[in-house]
C-alpha cells in the first residue's frame, strides 16, 4: 500500500472502507410486508419447513422450486415424474425403494393450502 501512495494522481476509495454493505433478499424471495393482506388466491404463508432455510412460502410449487434449488447442494427435494405424481431424489441414501406421493399427500404433509 505505501508503494501506491508514491504513485502521482493515484487515489484509492475510501469512503465505503469498514462499511458492510447492506443486506438483500435472494432474488425471487417475496418477503410479507406488514399490513399487506394476500390477495383470495394466494395461500397462507407456512414456515418451519424442511431444508427452508429460514423462508416461507405461500404454495407449494414455491417451496418446491426452492427445495429443486436446494438439491445443486445435495439436499432432497421433490421432482414431478408425471401430472400430480412426485419422487423424492436424494444422493446421500443407499439405493432402496423410490418414495412417491401425490400433490394431496405432500400438501397435506409441508400444510399448504394452494
Amino acid at each position: 500500500m505505501a508503494a501506491m501512495a508514491l504513485v502521482p494522481g493515484l487515489t484509492l476509495p475510501t469512503a465505503a472502507c469498514g462499511e458492510t454493505p447492506p443486506r438483500q433478499a435472494p432474488v425471487g424471495i417475496d418477503k410479507p410486508r406488514p399490513g399487506v393482506v394476500p390477495a383470495e388466491g394466494e395461500g397462507r404463508a407456512v414456515s418451519n419447513l424442511p431444508y427452508a432455510r429460514g423462508q416461507t412460502f405461500r404454495t407449494l410449487d414455491e417451496y418446491l422450486a426452492h427445495l429443486e434449488r436446494q438439491g445443486a447442494i445435495d439436499l432432497p427435494y421433490w421432482r414431478q415424474i408425471a401430472p400430480g405424481l412426485y419422487e423424492r431424489v436424494t444422493t446421500r441414501m443407499p439405493r432402496r425403494a423410490p418414495e412417491r406421493a401425490t400433490r394431496a399427500e405432500l400438501m397435506e404433509r409441508f400444510g399448504f393450502t394452494r
